[in-house]
């Protein structure tokens, strides 16, 4: 083939459109994939594999297995089942039996599922109205299904987008593979290479797209995942290292007046997991190296009094803080309970929004250095707003902001600590991968008087019961969260929404409650009005969305109900129920929904037996994976093509060991033999920005 003109050579930089097959407009819908070059086709992997080469007979299915069937439609035609949802119902036949499959949402399906069509159908059998295949992946087979790539052998099922088909991207990596599979090469080196079973890069890349065995494409797919994560923790190493040996940054006396006094005037003593973060946190401001450090912890952990030292040290050297939140709400707290604090030690604290309508005088008082403390949200990155003598960064919730907004920050000043904070348990895996460049302090247990969250699920026979109950907690002077997953009705999605919820319950149950609506949907001014309403005690319940995920805290809220629970993640639900539980009352969360997967079962199950953030966050990677972790892209995560952060933990600390004894023996990945991996480091190296 000469893609590239007359007498120019082939190239895996080559665009994808110069495949056969493909042309520009294609080409469009493949960078949707992050597929924009002949390489980037090549190492678009399969996310998972089908075994064609012998299909269940239909008479053997059963309750409970996952099978791929070959059969013909007998019939098929759209159901309505209520509201609107949809579905497309339609018996498929071989030569040993028939049997239903059903389509929910998809009540288009029957038009393309037409009688006589024949094809592979893979899912799930289970019993609706009997044996039936449910929501299963299909593949319908043409005349010309001769060339064998997609069927009677092992199937690559790839990740699509819009207005492509299996088939498509099957045929032109067949392509890609055929013109340029011995252009690939070898980043790993022979000393490396030679331990893997496919220790020939470009056996390993056919192998991986068309393997012989599930064998052979979980060894090759292994070759990759390693190559990757090698790279990341080279990167990672490096980058440590190279922060290890600065010494442009603030040495912060650690014993000064500020400090002291803070520590004086705290009216409880810290918990030995916050005297360990402090110490932490002291030692590496104390160190001329600038400090990057993560500090993990659990909802209503006492993060916020360990940042409280950071700032009194800074001060005390003279240097400004930014703390940075994601949410204008969030902000407007941190100011509140900072000021509380530092006020008294003569420090000033101003807040800084895109609503702070005295945003010019703060800016000037920042920028003479007469505010110590600015606390804002993104308005701290704009160009306009400068600081006098910024010593320490503070970024909370800092997976809600993309690496480039907290670089900006940064940016404000020279070498400042950088402290970031999250209330987001991060598994062990994740923290290794994607944090491995910071060091990590954790905060593992809650400060004394505060009670675990209690949690159950309720039937719906048990609602009205439930309804009950938060009126009576309403006459005791104790508020009440209920969380809908949408703002409005949708077409596209049977839940409950808040709107709608507010109205019904507004005028029924809780006519004679004082109840209130909050959703992203809302000026800044009206959810701030309804929170502060909440927060004095003015309302009872607030109907609300995820909004509150991040929000003020109110000890006095002690019941929170969450509609269609099994809808959110883990993660998610252990963040909303953190919104209960910050006082000494004993304080409940209520799981309304039916599961509709094995899953969403699995999820409810969890979070009704522990309260234990990292056990919920272990489990919910397990669940979901790590590609809907939040924040993960947003760290540099999207470079991932091949590794799995669940199945490859010692893939994982495998390279990890493997990336240590290369660096020692070469630092710089100087060695010709090195090079490969120089450039694979340097891909990585910015993920911990």
């Amino acid at each position: 083939m000469d893609a590239g003109g007359p007498g120019a050579a082939f190239s895996l930089e080559q665009p994808v459109s110069s495949l056969p097959g493909i042309g520009e407009k294609r080409a469009l819908l493949l960078l949707n994939l992050e597929i924009a070059s002949v390489r980037d086709l090549l190492f678009h992997f399969p996310r998972d594999y089908q075994d064609r080469r012998q299909p269940t007979p239909i008479a053997r299915l059963k309750d409970g297995d996952t099978a791929t069937i070959r059969a013909e439609v007998v019939r098929s035609n759209s159901l309505r089942l209520r509201r609107r949802l949809s579905a497309t119902e339609a018996l498929l036949r071989d030569d040993s039996g028939e049997v239903r499959a059903v389509w929910f949402g998809l009540g288009f399906l029957s038009r393309t599922l037409t009688p006589g069509k024949q094809g592979f159908f893979t899912g799930a059998v289970g019993k609706w109205n009997g044996l039936s295949l449910r929501n299963p992946d299909y593949e319908l087979l043409s005349n010309d299904d001769e060339d064998r790539l997609h069927t009677g052998r092992i199937v690559p099922v790839y990740r699509l987008t819009e207005k492509l088909s299996q088939r498509m991207l099957r045929r032109w990596v067949r392509i890609a593979l055929d013109e340029a599979k011995d252009l690939v090469e070898d980043r790993l080196p022979a000393e490396i290479a030679r331990r893997w079973p496919h220790r020939d890069v470009r056996r390993a890349i056919e192998a991986v797209h068309f393997p012989a065995s599930m064998e052979e494409a979980r060894k090759a797919r292994d070759r990759f995942a390693y190559e990757e994560l090698l790279g990341i923790q080279l990167g990672i190493l490096q980058g440590r290292a190279r922060r290890a040996h600065e010494e442009d940054g603030y040495r912060h006396a650690i014993d000064g007046p500020r400090l002291k006094a803070l520590r004086e005037s705290l009216p409880f003593t810290l918990t030995a997991a916050q005297r360990r973060a402090v110490g932490d946190i002291l030692a590496d401001m104390a160190s001329p190296r600038p400090m990057v450090r993560l500090l993990q912890g659990d909802v209503g952990c006492g993060k916020t009094v360990v940042a409280l030292h950071a700032v009194a040290a800074a001060a005390d050297g003279g240097y400004q803080t930014a703390l940075m939140a994601p949410t204008e709400i969030l902000a407007e707290q941190h100011a509140l309970n900072l000021r509380d604090s530092l006020e008294p030690l003569g420090l000033s604290v101003e807040v800084l929004t895109g609503s702070t309508g005295t945003a010019g005088s703060v800016r000037q008082l920042t920028a003479s250095g007469d505010v110590d403390v600015l606390i804002g949200t993104h308005a701290l990155i704009q160009e306009k707003t400068d600081f006098r003598n910024l010593g320490l960064v503070i970024i909370d919730e800092q997976h809600r902001f993309g690496v480039v907004q907290r670089d900006a920050l940064v940016r404000k000043g020279t070498h400042p600590d950088i402290l970031h904070m999250t209330a987001t348990p991060i598994p062990r895996t994740l923290a290794i991968t994607v944090y491995g460049g910071m060091d990590i302090c954790v905060i593992d247990e809650l400060p004394p008087g505060r009670q675990p969250v209690k949690t159950r699920r309720v039937t719906p026979a048990k609602v009205g019961a439930l309804y009950d109950y938060i009126a009576e907690q309403a006459q005791e002077g104790w508020q009440t969260y209920i969380v809908c997953p949408l703002v409005e009705e949708s077409d596209k999605r049977d839940l409950t929404s808040v709107v709608n919820h507010f109205e019904e319950l507004s005028a029924g149950p809780f006519r004679n409650l004082r109840t209130g609506l909050l959703h992203g949907r809302m000026a800044f001014a009206e959810k701030d009005a309804v929170m502060h309403r909440f927060k004095r005690g003015e309302l009872d319940v607030v109907f609300t969305t995820t909004v509150i995920e991040v929000g003020i805290d109110c000890p006095n809220a002690t019941t929170i109900v969450i509609e269609d629970a099994p809808q959110f993640g883990l993660t998610q639900l252990h963040q909303l129920r953190g919104r209960v539980g910050r006082g000494a009352h004993p304080s409940h969360c209520f799981l309304l929904g039916k599961h509709k997967t094995p899953e969403g079962k699995k999820r409810m199950e969890i979070m009704c037996s522990t309260n234990s953030g990292f056990d919920i966050a272990e489990a919910d990677l397990q669940l979901r994976g790590p590609g809907e972790f939040r924040g993960v892209r947003q760290s540099g995560m999207s470079d991932l093509r091949v590794a799995d952060l669940i199945r490859d933990v010692r893939l994982l600390d495998q390279a990890r060991r493997e990336a240590e004894a290369i660096l020692r023996r070469d630092p710089e990945l100087s060695s010709p033999e090195h090079r490969p991996l120089a450039q694979l480091a340097s891909r990585y190296g910015a993920v911990n920005l």
